[in-house]
């Protein structure tokens, strides 16, 4: 059986589903992208804003190798 979809999250909750640092998580909320409330002293982020942001992102593609690029060494 799944579990529904959480309302919201704690700022570190954000970040560790994410995987991005909690400031990042608040510089997003400053921006705007992130939906975030106050209860009290605790700030809770929208998990739907949350979703909404991953989904954004763009998708991963196949690296490339540049053609004469310098090479570290392995």
């Amino acid at each position: 059986m799944s579990r529904p979809d959480p309302f919201s999250l704690s700022p570190q909750g954000a970040a560790d589903m994410l995987s991005l640092s909690k400031r990042a998580v608040y510089l997003l909320i400053a921006d705007g992208v992130l939906i975030a409330r106050k209860a009290g002293g605790r700030t809770l982020v929208d998990f739907q804003s949350i979703r909404a942001f991953y989904e954004s992102l763009p998708l991963k593609t196949a690296s490339v190798p540049i053609p004469n690029a310098p090479r570290g060494r392995r």
